[in-house]
């Protein structure tokens, strides 16, 4: 119901921290102007981790904080049952230091959650996200979440159709800019 990364998860989620280390460098971000969301799912929270730890170029990495956000999480088509076995975030804490347990989500999913909520909720995310991190030059606003949430968000936020994103695979990287 939550389960680890595997090698190769781990080996994805450690090249997409470099893949994405090299574009906010290149884009001269700061630390300081980088928001990290994840839903805490154990993957997720092993995918941020491992990410965080594969930057190199950007200054302070380290300190980066995961920002636990339920309001990215998995859908869950079991009655909710996957998301009550999730540890609590303090007990997460051990594992994942950088776990920032003082966030205030955005906003906790009812459960269960009827698969017709769901894209509703993507678009929820995204308002909210809009009005509490603001999306201007020079931040980045980086989510880790499942592959039903990157793309309903994604499709959500350029205001189309889940039809129209193309499909994510393991350990995608959407890329999306603000006109």
């Amino acid at each position: 119901d939550d389960p680890p990364l595997s090698a190769l998860g781990f080996q994805q989620a450690r090249e997409t921290g470099i893949f994405l280390d090299s574009i906010l460098a290149a884009e001269g971000i700061s630390v300081d102007n980088i928001t990290w969301l994840s839903s805490p799912f154990l993957r997720c929270l092993q995918t941020s981790n491992a990410a965080i730890d594969s930057f190199r170029t950007i200054e302070g990495a380290n300190n980066i904080k995961i920002l636990p956000e339920h309001s990215v999480w998995e859908w869950d088509g079991h009655e909710g049952k996957f998301h009550e076995s999730l540890p609590s975030l303090k007990e997460r804490t051990h594992y994942f230091p950088r776990l920032d347990i003082n966030y205030e989500d955005l906003f906790v999913p009812e459960l269960p959650e009827p698969r017709a909520h769901f894209h509703n909720r993507c678009k929820r995310v995204v308002q909210a996200i809009g009005q509490r991190h603001r999306f201007r030059a020079g931040t980045a606003i980086i989510i880790v979440t499942h592959a039903a949430g990157c793309i309903g968000m994604s499709a959500a936020a350029a205001t189309t159709t889940v039809s129209d994103i193309t499909p994510a695979g393991p350990c995608s990287v959407f890329g999306l800019t603000r006109t």
